[in-house]
């Protein structure tokens, strides 16, 4: 391991996104693609796909860090590919809308460069035994194979889902992908150079979208970041540990499917699970029949707050889930 390698890709990505992020949203604005920030006075003109800023940093991060260690250039390819197909996904559901059941199904295509790496890459490219805690790797033979396609798709779709609040999604990514870094040096120190293009892209890219945001992520970077932390994931046997990192993402995920009865853009649904009162506090619904969110259950436990101090909530909820993470990876045997 090379930290000097190590650090120059993590400090060439934040710095990449750092320059390129504002450029982005004078162009969208430019472009006149903007979203209203709903949850403040005025309800002011945003600059959207943010994402965009985000692949724009990574992607050259990769290709640099799979020059310092070609040993892992199967990997970085895996990971360029799956990052590509969610982040043209949400993309054009940027400036298109998708419905949500066409945006999930598009999403399970992230799976194939794995699935194609793995057949004609064997030695470079091993799916399968994820590292659990305490008991190691596991032999799920048949339902891990069966699970597969969700390993990009369901990361890429639940961050998506908590994508709701100013510096929401990047900071508890960040969060996450942190997690994952200090996971994988713990039991493949090698491994961790696939999380620094996405962790520097992150730390860059988050001043500008953290309350009061300057621009929106859109879905072109939650779709895309939560593919990738599912994919390097994958690549890197820390599925569980991943899992841990996102239980934010996917108690919040669950809880909206459940109660809408499947997926649904959150355009297509008729009640709100959150109110914006006349001072811009937030509520919960009280409707019986509006869907149930993370964020909801939040409010109706605390009462009436700020976007920014529900924001904080949520990150905070992040960050404590990347904290179990980490003491997973610790449990976990090498």
């Amino acid at each position: 391991m090379n930290c000097c390698e190590h650090l120059v890709v993590l400090a060439f990505s934040a710095i990449l996104a750092y320059v390129i992020t504002p450029r982005v949203a004078e162009a969208m604005s430019a472009l006149n693609h903007v979203r209203p920030d709903v949850h403040k006075p005025g309800r002011p003109l945003v600059p959207y796909s943010g994402g965009i800023a985000i692949y724009a940093s990574m992607i050259p991060a990769l290709l640099a860090a799979a020059l310092f260690d070609t040993s892992l250039a199967a990997q970085f390819c895996v990971l360029a590919a799956v990052a590509s197909i969610a982040f043209a996904v949400g993309l054009v559901d940027d400036f298109k809308v998708l419905g949500g059941r066409t945006k999930t199904l598009l999403t399970l295509l992230t799976v194939l460069p794995l699935v194609i790496a793995h057949i004609t890459l064997p030695s470079q490219v091993q799916l399968g035994r994820p590292l659990v805690p305490l008991l190691g790797r596991l032999r799920l033979t048949i339902i891990y194979w069966l699970l597969l396609p969700l390993v990009a798709a369901g990361p890429a779709n639940v961050v998506n889902m908590l994508d709701v609040f100013n510096g929401v999604m990047p900071a508890t990514s960040l969060a996450a992908t942190v997690a994952l870094v200090v996971s994988a040096y713990l039991i493949e120190p090698k491994g961790a150079l696939l999380l620094l293009p996405l962790l520097g892209a992150l730390a860059g890219y988050l001043p500008y979208n953290k309350w009061p945001a300057r621009v929106l992520n859109g879905d072109s970077g939650s779709l895309m970041v939560g593919a990738y932390i599912g994919a390097v994931a994958a690549l890197l046997h820390l599925e569980f540990i991943a899992a841990v990192a996102l239980i934010p993402h996917i108690l919040n995920g669950a809880l909206v499917i459940v109660s809408v009865g499947g997926f649904k853009e959150h355009r297509q649904m008729k009640e709100r699970p959150i109110l914006v009162r006349e001072d811009f506090k937030l509520i919960a619904s009280s409707s019986q029949t509006a869907p149930i969110s993370l964020v909801r259950l939040i409010l109706a436990v605390e009462g009436p707050l700020e976007e920014r101090q529900v924001a904080a909530r949520l990150i905070a909820l992040g960050m404590v889930s990347s904290i179990l993470a980490v003491v997973s990876a610790l449990l976990t045997p090498r």
